[in-house]
């Protein structure tokens, strides 16, 4: 069974390929395969986010834990209506920091 760990290293690396790959707002506006990947990798964020325990949330109120599930949500179920906009904000102004704090999150968890 995955737990805490797997599900944060999870979260953290769906952060890095969306630092990774989308920096560049024209290049995600743009192009539609890199649009598709990063709706993907949000989706995988938030799906991990959903199944942290709540301890761990209860721990860590710095990170938005509902919101980004409730982003996953939204993706996965509003396809039609997914504002380009406002993923490329969540991208560029939201996920860098959450990825600092998920990596400070896993750096402070005992060794498994």
């Amino acid at each position: 069974m995955r737990g805490d760990r797997d599900r944060l290293l999870d979260m953290l690396e769906m952060s890095e390929l969306l630092i990774e790959h989308t920096s560049d707002r024209s290049r995600l506006s743009d192009d539609p395969v890199i649009q598709a990947a990063a709706q993907r990798w949000i989706e995988v964020l938030g799906e991990a986010a959903s199944h942290v325990s709540d301890d761990l949330k209860a721990a860590h109120p710095e990170i938005a834990w509902r919101e980004i599930a409730g982003i996953r949500v939204i993706l996965a179920h509003g396809y039609f209506h997914v504002d380009r906009d406002i993923v490329s904000d969540v991208i560029l102004n939201d996920i860098p920091r959450v990825r600092d704090r998920l990596r400070a999150i896993v750096d402070s968890l005992p060794d498994p």
